[in-house]
């Protein structure tokens, strides 16, 4: 995983992704992108890799965390949806959110 200047317990929250998720690798890189959304993004690959945005960073700690989550179920496999809940806009993603608070209750 390419640590690129994000808070150490967002890395932490990530590698617990990882273990999660049963991703082996991850690359993660920062946009320059000045754009409100979006602010993260997933290249799928042999090593995947999350972008993030000085917007993504901005947010609050439980929204950025929900964000990675969002991305990690796009590696599991789900495509947006939004009749469960699944949007590409962050205020509408409520199944992102339930996923990332069913996480922070198991340690």
């Amino acid at each position: 995983m390419i640590e690129n200047r994000i808070s150490e317990g967002d890395k932490k929250f990530l590698v617990k992704m990882m273990r999660t998720f049963n991703i082996g690798a991850l690359e993660l890189e920062r946009s320059s992108s000045r754009k409100k959304w979006p602010d993260i993004w997933i290249t799928k690959g042999k090593v995947p890799r999350i972008t993030v945005t000085q917007e993504w960073a901005k947010q609050g700690i439980d929204e950025r965390r929900k964000r990675l989550v969002h991305e990690f179920l796009h590696l599991a496999g789900m495509e947006h949806n939004e009749a469960i809940g699944y949007s590409t806009h962050p205020s509408k993603d409520t199944l992102s959110m339930e996923v990332y608070k069913g996480l922070r209750r198991k340690k």
